[in-house]
Order: C-alpha cells, then sequence, then structure tokens
C-alpha cells in the first residue's frame, strides 16, 4: 500500500503540473490515450486532438478529448510528437472511441483516501461490466479514460414528472440490487454522523467566539446551539436498532442535480459550451468522485443481472471531514444557470452544458436516465434512500438571491406519487416479485413506514453536512439550510415519536406536510 501510494503520488505531481499548460497536458493525453485506446488513438500527433477542459480543482481534474473529424486512423501524419507506430494487433480492427473523457485524479491523502479511490475504482469498473454505467476504456495510477456520454441535469420539479419519477424508481431498485464486494454492515451512516459530530463541535465554538464578537446571528439558529447533536444522533440509531430494515447498496443522495437526462447529440454542438484551458477557474473545487453511471434502456428496466439483495456497508468516502464542491453548486444547486463560456464545474459529471426539457424529446420515447456521483455510495438502509429522493421533492436550489436555495414542504410527493413510486421499486428490486407480480397495499404501506422513519435521518444527516461546511467559502445559505434541515427533524422527531409510542397503529402520514 505505502509504495503505491509513493508512485501514485509522483504520478500526480507530473499530472498537476502539466495540467496548468495545455501543451504538456496535450502530450500527456495523447501518451495515455496511445496506450490504452486503439486505432487511430495509437499513431494520432498530440497537437490533432481536440481537448477541453471541463471541470477541474482538488478532487479531479476532467478532459474532454476527441479524435479530429476526418480522422479515419489509417496513414499516421508525421510528427516529432507520435512516440508509437500502428500495429497490427488482434485488437487493432476493433471499433475505437472517438471522443472519451480523460479523468485525472487530484490530490489525497492518507491510505483511507486511497482506499476510498480504489474502491470507487472497483464500483465503477462493476458497473461498466454490467452495462449499468459507461465503458470504461483504461485505468492508469493517476485515473482513468471513461466513455463521453452527453447529459444534462434534471430540474427539481422534473422529479415529479410520472415518466421521470417511475424511471428514477426503476434506476433506485437497480442500484438497490447490486451485490458489491465490500462491507455490508450498515456502518456508514453512523461513521458520516461521528466523523461530522467532530467537526459540528469545532465549527460550533468559532460560531460562539463570533457571536461574541458582535456579528449579526441568523433568526432561529438557536436550534443549532440548543439541540444536542450527539444526542440525537445516538437517539435515532436507537430507533433504527429496534427493527430489522433492509440493507442494500445505495447511492444515497438521489437529487436531482445527480440524475441526468441523456442527450444524443452531435458533440461538435456542445463543444461552445467546454471552458478552455486558459479560462479555467482555478479556485473551483470538485466533488470526489463522478463514480458511476446507471443508463436505462427505452425499453424496460435496468435491473442488475446476477445480482443478489443482500442484508448487509462500507462507503466510497472521501477521507475527509469536509465535503468539496464546485463554484456553483455547494452539495446540489441548478445546474441550467448561464454563465457564460463555462462548462458546469459542479460535479465530475457528463454534462453536455445544454438544457433541453423532458418537453423538447421525442414524445414516443422513454426519458433515457443515468445516476451520477456515487460519491456517498455505500450499503446502508434502503429507506434512507428512499427518504431522501422525496424530500429533494421540497428542495429547489436554484434561487439566485440568499440563502440561495427554496424550501416547499407543499412539492413532497402526494400518497398517490409515493405508493406508484414504491410499487415501481418494489417490482423491479432484484429478488423482490416474481414476473408478473405487483406488490400489494399492505407491502408498500411497510416501506412508506420506513420513508418516515428514515426521513428522521436524511434531515439530521445534511443538517450535519452544512454545519460542517459553514465556513466554507462558497456562496450557499448553510447556517439557513442547517436551520431548515432541522427544524423539519424535529417536526417529524415528534410525529414519529407518536407513532412509536402507538406502535405503529397510527396511519402512515406524509412527514412533510
Amino acid at each position: 500500500m505505502h509504495s503505491m501510494m509513493i508512485k501514485r503520488s509522483i504520478m500526480m505531481e507530473r499530472l498537476m503540473e502539466a495540467s496548468k499548460s495545455e501543451s504538456d497536458m496535450r502530450d500527456i493525453a495523447a501518451r495515455i490515450c496511445r496506450d490504452y485506446l486503439t486505432g487511430a488513438w495509437k499513431t494520432i500527433p498530440a497537437e490533432d486532438l481536440q481537448l477541453k477542459r471541463i471541470s477541474g480543482g482538488l478532487s479531479n481534474f476532467l478532459y474532454y478529448v476527441r479524435l479530429p473529424d476526418q480522422q479515419n486512423g489509417s496513414s499516421p501524419k508525421s510528427s516529432n510528437h507520435c512516440y508509437k507506430r500502428a500495429r497490427k494487433d488482434s485488437y487493432s480492427n476493433m471499433l475505437e472511441p472517438k471522443e472519451v473523457l480523460l479523468r485525472i485524479y487530484g490530490q489525497t491523502h492518507g491510505e483511507s483516501a486511497l482506499e476510498s479511490m480504489l474502491t470507487e475504482s472497483v464500483v465503477f469498473t462493476l458497473l461498466s461490466e454490467r452495462k449499468l454505467g459507461p465503458k470504461l476504456h483504461g485505468i492508469f495510477p493517476g485515473g482513468r479514460i471513461e466513455q463521453y456520454i452527453p447529459a444534462r441535469a434534471l430540474t427539481t420539479s422534473e422529479l415529479s414528472d410520472p415518466k421521470i419519477s417511475l424511471k428514477i424508481a426503476e434506476k433506485m431498485a437497480a442500484i438497490h440490487s447490486l451485490d458489491i464486494p465490500v462491507s455490508k454492515e450498515p456502518d456508514w451512516l453512523w461513521n458520516t454522523m461521528n466523523r461530522w459530530l467532530k467537526s459540528v463541535e469545532t465549527t460550533l465554538e468559532t460560531f460562539r467566539k463570533d457571536q461574541t464578537n458582535g456579528n449579526k446571528r441568523i433568526d432561529g439558529d438557536e436550534i443549532i446551539t440548543d439541540l444536542d447533536l450527539r444526542a440525537e444522533v445516538e437517539w435515532l440509531k436507537s430507533v433504527i436498532d429496534r427493527e430489522d430494515h433492509p440493507v442494500v447498496f445505495s447511492h444515497n443522495d438521489l437529487q436531482e442535480g445527480n440524475i441526468l437526462l441523456r442527450e444524443d447529440y452531435s458533440p461538435s454542438t456542445g463543444l461552445e459550451n467546454f471552458c478552455t484551458l486558459d479560462q479555467f477557474d482555478e479556485s473551483a473545487q470538485l466533488d470526489s468522485h463522478f463514480s458511476s453511471i446507471l443508463i436505462s434502456n427505452s425499453n424496460g428496466s435496468t435491473t442488475a443481472s446476477n445480482s443478489s439483495k443482500v442484508d448487509v456497508n462500507s462507503s466510497v468516502d472521501t477521507g475527509s471531514d469536509t465535503v468539496s464542491y464546485g463554484n456553483r453548486n455547494p452539495r446540489k444547486r441548478s445546474l441550467d444557470e448561464p454563465i457564460e463560456n463555462e462548462m458546469d464545474s459542479t460535479r465530475d459529471s457528463v454534462l453536455s452544458g445544454t438544457s433541453q426539457s423532458l418537453s423538447d424529446q421525442p414524445c414516443d420515447g422513454e426519458p433515457e436516465l443515468m445516476i451520477i456521483d456515487f460519491e456517498y455510495c455505500a450499503y446502508n438502509y434502503r429507506g434512507f434512500d428512499l427518504a431522501n429522493h422525496f424530500l429533494e421533492w421540497t428542495f429547489d436550489y436554484t434561487n439566485s438571491a440568499a440563502p440561495y436555495f427554496f424550501h416547499r414542504p407543499e412539492q413532497y410527493p402526494s400518497r398517490e406519487q409515493q405508493d406508484k413510486f414504491i410499487a415501481v421499486y418494489l417490482a423491479r428490486t432484484a429478488g423482490g416479485f416474481k414476473d408478473g407480480q405487483e406488490p400489494n397495499a399492505l407491502e408498500i404501506d411497510d416501506v412508506r413506514r420506513e420513508v418516515q422513519c428514515f426521513t428522521l435521518a436524511s434531515h439530521l444527516f445534511w443538517s450535519l453536512w452544512a454545519i460542517v461546511n459553514v465556513y466554507q467559502e462558497i456562496e450557499f445559505g448553510y447556517w439557513e439550510y442547517a436551520i431548515c434541515r432541522l427544524n423539519q427533524y424535529v417536526r417529524c422527531k415528534k410525529l414519529y415519536s407518536e407513532l412509536i409510542k402507538n406502535s405503529g397503529n397510527l396511519p402512515v402520514t406524509d412527514p412533510e406536510k
């Protein structure tokens, strides 16, 4: 492990240095593509490649690399940069990709960060092999080469679109049906919150000093200082431990910014939205990992084959107490805000930079969705993913003024919307139902009770996340967000406590309404 870290560190130093120069980075990109790709990539001179940097920062650098339009892979040009001759390898006649994403890993520190990166690579590779994610063209010590897929993020309002909502249910079922070779104990939720609690205590101490120095208070912030957050985490764990909740491989952040709508179009129409190397904002930070994408087939679900639903958690974690973000999106913000000459840098994703509405798509086609950003992926309670997704219907990150989000609890999915989502989810989950069988009302109500329980977990989890990130230099109302989530947590706790007191005999209610 130590020698691997040293080797990777040396590689990263070279790549980080090269990333400052477009010509140096072009040479490195050409060399990597020659080593790992076939056909024309073996002989193309570096100066003929199209290279666009579409995101960058402390975690990952992401480059769009494309062969020239007229390249046919026949006779190579003469060039001092053309290091390899064409070879008649057994794979040389395979159809090579015309465009790829080149991911360069950013700086990571410590063995836990390296372990997380390796785990994330395993997940990405497995999804690629099962054709649930983009094709993996190559892995090298400092990064990997991925398939390029143009797509855009959903909007908050689109989460309630009937077609899209049911597709998301299918995608969630596909994720939850995966059998990933990592620890299957449901520890991720508690380990993450307990780690954040340490940072929360430091943050609150700084906050109290700020108040002593006369800094302005935020309305309602007493809930943050008065609530014993550590005690709340312990109470929540004791409540969840009372029942045998199903544990599955979970996404844990299935919100609109992490759900892409695939758009197949000529790449040339979208290139003006990428930023060149000299235009890119070096101060921008990235989310940790664009870990995988789940692509739905228009003719049916993509439930993983040969996978088993296991009652068993390890996270693909960043190895850090804080999460780094793009310059426009703290955890998730609208990807539709126009920024001149800039490709979205908030996510390590395959965004095209365009924003075609669902209504503009072919009427006879099903929405083709891709799930991205498995930064938080881990074995976790399935109720958390379901509850967290439903809550995302109520949070809209397109507010251009402080606190930079809208909370609309009235947008929480109705009973009918929840039932339809859960029914599709249960029907598509591997090992759940035989072909043609549909879940009954009691089975759906059982899941809705899980949702009510884990609504508490979602609110508490993201409130801690917000407090930890309060002093990030990012334009987002972290305090306001934490206050909002904690207020909802307290409200839902009261409601759920009544349910527990009555042995679950109370009717299942909507926690946000």
